[in-house]
């Protein structure tokens, strides 16, 4: 059976907008894994492409300059520490060395010294035997992606034929939303050539691209509650990342940069531009034309799943795909911004439930959690929320269930409640 979810209004000014290169910023923070620190120390100099701290997969320089000091960043996701580089005129890059492997441990090393976050998934997944290129993009503005697939199908089709080759997939679908006819097209005339890869035309609701509704939607494997995608043997890439492994083994410039669709309604030239790891927003902003004065919502990611932030100076990290700045609150019915929305008490109507891919019960999450019964929420499963933002879209009496179920998330991981 199909895992249906919601429709989205379609908003995707920039899909038609070809992507370019964002003007090197004066100064980059460049964050660092939480497994790692720092290899680098305030006054030296670095070449972009230089490795700069160690970890399972380590950052590199995005920029060449000086590094300036090694700070402590904060935001919604938690504290993490980061290298400020700022950049000289020159922007030399370092001599890389064009990566080999010969075997699938080998292409996974590879994969995790260039600094691409997909290695984690490479070495997940290491007996998959299906890969699932996911080229859904369901919530509004964010079209990365989408222009990935147009961009860049060459090399989308290259890494998927070097995965192929070392992971030992046996077979390939390359996922694209029914309403992105020119990315179907896209992907078909790149998959021509390769063996057993198909592209299929999926439908557009969200969260489509949710991990464990691919898997079902896509190979009628059923996920278990807690498993992942490569749990049954599937490996899920993004078509960014199988493009960036094809261009790593071709060139060797490990991961220094990000596709990014900046949007929204204070964006005077809304795009989709490449951008140096750690650039601050405020720098993709500016050079979109944006106006942050009246701004009142920032957002990173997409309006259902991203982050809301308050600071513009933030670095953009390896997973940020949008940055999308708003006036005022959406309307009602406008995914997860809706602070000028008035909440009222829970009608008891379903939605929520309906709406969930997981088929969680929201509103009696929210009840077990505000009267602190940690049993009754071990029994209703918060944990395997997927955090796609459904049950708050949908919801007629605007209630905040997506940030309900995180903090149950919270109380069940951590002390206190009722065991009772």
């Amino acid at each position: 059976m199909k895992i249906r979810g919601i429709f989205l209004d379609r908003e995707k000014n920039t899909e038609n907008s070809l992507t370019i290169a964002m003007p090197t910023p004066e100064r980059v923070r460049v964050p660092i894994p939480r497994d790692g620190k720092a290899l680098v120390k305030a006054g030296q100099w670095v070449l972009t492409g230089n490795v700069i701290s160690d970890g399972a997969v380590p950052a590199h320089a995005s920029v060449s300059g000086k590094v300036e000091e090694i700070t402590v960043i904060d935001d919604p996701s938690g504290s993490y520490e980061a290298v400020v580089i700022k950049a000289d005129e020159d922007q030399k890059e370092a001599a890389v060395r064009v990566p080999r492997a010969d075997d699938r441990e080998s292409f996974i090393a590879a994969a995790a010294a260039s600094g691409c976050p997909a290695a984690e998934k490479l070495a997940a997944a290491k007996d998959a035997d299906i890969l699932i290129v996911n080229g859904l993009e369901s919530e509004q503005y964010v079209t990365a992606e989408y222009r990935c697939m147009l961009d860049d199908d060459k090399l989308i089709a290259a890494g998927i034929s070097l995965i192929s080759r070392f992971m030992g997939i046996e077979k390939t679908y390359i996922a694209v939303a029914a309403d992105c006819p020119d990315a179907a097209e896209a992907m078909q005339k790149a998959a021509k050539d390769i063996k057993g890869c198909e592209v299929l035309s999926l439908r557009p609701d969200h969260p489509g691209g949710a991990e464990f509704v691919l898997v079902n939607n896509v190979t009628g494997r059923k996920s278990a509650p807690g498993e992942s995608a490569a749990d049954q043997k599937v490996l899920v890439l993004l078509p960014s990342e199988a493009a960036f492994l094809a261009g790593y083994f071709e060139t060797g410039m490990p991961m220094v940069k990000r596709r990014v669709t900046v949007d929204g309604d204070l964006v005077k030239t809304p795009c989709v531009m490449e951008a140096p790891i750690g650039s601050p927003y405020s720098a993709l902003l500016a050079y979109a034309d944006a106006n942050l004065d009246p701004a009142e919502k920032l957002v990173i990611g997409g309006m259902m799943t991203g982050k809301s932030v308050t600071d513009p100076e933030l670095p953009l990290g390896k997973g940020d795909n949008a940055v999308l700045i708003f006036m005022k609150p959406l309307e009602e019915g406008k995914g997860t911004l809706k602070d000028g929305c008035v909440q009222t008490n829970c009608i008891k109507c379903g939605r929520c439930m309906r709406a969930c891919p997981v088929g969680l019960m929201p509103m009696r999450i929210e009840k077990a959690l505000i009267k602190k019964k940690k049993a009754d929420l071990k029994r209703l499963r918060p944990d395997l929320c997927v955090g796609c933002g459904s049950c708050t879209y949908i919801c007629p009496a605007n209630r905040e269930l997506a940030e309900v179920i995180r903090k149950a998330q919270k109380m069940l991981a951590g002390k206190g409640g009722d065991e009772a």
